[in-house]
């Protein structure tokens, strides 16, 4: 293989939040060069993105590799969670910056590039995160830019995926109807590993931020507000099924979240997709129950007994 085949990138696919963190099919590259793949119920194969939201979460960890970041970004759908490595360090200063704006509750929306980044738990499990390679402070105008580029490219999938769901799942079928190169296999290997996929959910996604878009503030709505001065604005989050009252705080997830633990542990921990499907009998989606977990971690209530695997710590 030539050094330019070596360092050719893969595209930067826009992408919102829920069809990222819902997505659980890693596909490894056979060769030490070829790059690996989260593909998701949509046919999107991504490998690179470029993502967008309020800086909801920020933080650096210690480890025993060196000092590692954390943090989320919110869009309409959900949180995108995102890490910068120890061998990164050429981001460490940028990251430095802005923990501390995110610390004195400045609210930063920011357009990010990065790599897929999947890791698999011992019982299949999934974690997608975004690894940066770059980012950028932007302002309300620019976020509704790639709202609007982001739904244009969710509405591509979703319409390719309906018309591939009343073809024989094959490639010659595929080849036949036209659909478009860059989904076919991908859509063909999601079929197989998801089985039903509803497309209505990412539909909503696309009608909440093309509304977050326009400037409007409305039931759908679940990012933070952009005014028409670029500034943000807290408002209600409402539940997907409509009811306000649904709405659960972070200190109800954190009790749902410990409770579990404590009566589901049978001596080797929870595992984490237990924990997420329990979360889910609450209505609380992966993407928020995911950084109050971490929270969870990091203020020492739970601990990751093994990966993936997670027990309560009795307070003293």
């Amino acid at each position: 293989m030539s050094e330019r085949q070596r360092s050719r990138r893969q595209p930067a696919l826009r992408m919102f939040a829920r069809e990222y963190y819902e997505a659980s099919l890693v596909e490894q590259g056979s060769g030490q060069y070829d790059p690996s793949f989260v593909i998701t119920k949509l046919g999107a194969r991504v490998n690179r993105m470029c993502v967008a939201g309020l800086l909801e979460r920020m933080e650096r960890r210690e480890t025993e590799y060196g000092t590692m970041y954390h943090g989320s970004l919110r869009d309409p759908t959900g949180l995108h969670m995102f890490s910068v490595g120890s061998f990164q360090p050429e981001l460490h200063a940028d990251m430095e910056e802005l923990l501390s704006r995110h610390e004195e509750n400045e609210p930063l929306l920011l357009l990010a590039v990065g790599k897929a980044n999947a890791q698999m738990t011992d019982d299949g499990g999934v974690f997608t995160r975004v690894r940066l390679e770059e980012f950028t402070i932007i302002d309300g105008e620019a976020y509704a830019n790639w709202l609007v580029d982001a739904a244009d490219a969710t509405l591509r999938r979703i319409d390719t995926f309906q018309r591939s769901r009343d073809l024989p799942q094959d490639a010659d079928a595929y080849r036949t109807a036209e659909i478009p190169t860059d989904l076919a296999d991908s859509l063909l290997l999601a079929g197989a590993h998801y089985g039903e996929t509803d497309p209505d959910v990412y539909m909503v996604g696309v009608l909440r931020a093309l509304d977050r878009a326009e400037g409007n503030i409305s039931a759908l709505a679940e990012d933070a507000a952009v005014d028409s001065n670029g500034s943000l604005d807290e408002f209600t989050v409402e539940a997907d099924s409509g009811d306000a009252s649904e709405v659960k705080s972070e200190e109800d997830i954190s009790r749902i979240i410990e409770e579990h633990t404590l009566s589901a542990d049978a001596g080797d921990g929870v595992a984490y997709d237990d924990l997420i499907g329990h979360c889910a009998t609450h209505n609380i989606s992966r993407g928020e129950a995911e950084p109050v977990l971490d929270r969870l971690v990091d203020d020492a209530r739970l601990y990751e007994h093994t990966f993936g695997r997670f027990k309560h710590i009795e307070a003293k």
